[in-house]
């Protein structure tokens, strides 16, 4: 980096802390996204990460509920009993997802993302979890724009894919979004990109944040060893969030996956559940898992499903749907996903957030 390039850099910095500082925590990201844009920068993406990381404490984001906007809608949702509703990206609204979940739990929104933006991302996730294994490996983090462990933080920094202290980090697996720096800037510009934080501030009816920790990039290979037998472990994210907790997941396929592909998509059972069920007995095998038999119960007026999904099909869900990790046999590619969940910002309780505009 040359000393104009530098000094160019620490006036940046500098004026975004003045912003800071001042109680604009909005207007100092917003400062520091322009910069960015202007020249990709690892400085300037990881003070981006420690912004936003601070950013709800501060006081950020928030604001009185959108007004509804009824002239935004695009389509009357069929839905069915025992299937998943479809509609394309256009059609995508806040009444949209609410019908669609309220009613059977999911909706597929098909070419959410455009194939270029879900190259960016695969890329995002390949560089990232790299970055993460070289760090560990050689410790070469420092300066990274694809790996960081922000200070600022809350509590223990460990990725979702490390099952304990003992195994080293993988290049598959899990991977905070917030952990990468350009991989956080990245999405970020996409959602702004499509309007999303519109939709879903709509859907809460106030303004919605990301669950820090529910940002996740996916890399998941395919089981070469079934004596396990296969599939994830059935389960809801409201086990670990929190059953009062109003939360809306966006999982976005970056690669082909799912039904009748080589890659593992996500298994679904195609009914709306409003309730944490009994998870850790009859037949589970941890105790996180929803055991077998309860599964079998829940399912016998509807078919398992494991739907195909382009390259930038999205997947909208709640903390109750009771779904796993789509594994088949016979599958030899690796699936590439980006799971994003979203909270309304008034009840988040003691989950992490942070800001997105």
């Amino acid at each position: 980096m040359g000393i104009f390039t530098r000094i160019d850099t620490a006036i940046t910095l500098h004026r975004a802390e003045r912003l800071r500082k001042r109680g604009d925590v909005k207007g100092a990201l917003e400062y520091m996204f322009a910069a960015n844009r202007k020249r990709e920068n690892p400085v300037f993406e990881r003070a981006v990460v420690d912004l936003l990381l601070q950013a709800v404490e501060a006081g950020d984001n928030e604001g009185s509920a959108p007004q509804v906007r009824h002239a935004t809608e695009k389509c009357a949702l069929q839905v069915k009993d025992g299937e998943i509703p479809e509609i394309n990206a256009a059609e995508l609204s806040a009444t949209a997802l609410r019908d669609a979940i309220s009613r059977t739990g999911y909706l597929i929104v098909r070419g959410l993302f455009d194939s270029a933006d879900a190259s960016v991302i695969r890329n995002c996730v390949d560089e990232a979890l790299n970055g993460r294994a070289d760090s560990e490996e050689f410790g070469i983090s420092a300066g990274s724009p694809w790996y960081y462990a922000s200070p600022y933080f809350p509590g223990a920094h460990a990725a979702y894919a490390r099952r304990n202290s003992k195994k080293k980090f993988s290049r598959t697996g899990s991977f905070k979004v917030i952990d990468s720096p350009r991989g956080s800037f990245k999405v970020l510009e996409m959602y702004r990109k499509y309007g999303l934080k519109e939709v879903f501030d709509e859907f809460f009816g106030e303004p919605s944040v990301i669950a820090a920790r529910k940002w996740v990039f996916r890399l998941v290979e395919p089981i070469k060893d079934y004596g396990g037998g296969i599939g994830g472990g059935w389960h809801q994210d409201g086990q670990f969030m929190g059953e009062g907790i109003r939360a809306l997941n966006m999982w976005v396929a970056m690669s082909d996956c799912g039904e009748g592909t080589e890659a593992p998509g996500i298994t679904l059972i195609p009914k709306r559940i409003s309730e944490i069920v009994e998870y850790g007995t009859r037949g589970a095998r941890l105790n996180w898992v929803v055991g077998g038999e309860l599964v079998e119960e829940l399912t016998q007026d509807v078919k398992i499903v494991s739907p195909r999904f382009n390259a930038g099909d999205a997947l909208f869900f709640d903390h109750f749907s009771l779904h796993r990790s789509g594994h088949e046999i016979g599958q030899s590619k690796n699936r590439y996903a980006l799971e994003s969940w979203f909270y309304a910002k008034s009840g988040y309780a003691a989950n992490s957030v942070i800001p997105y505009f």
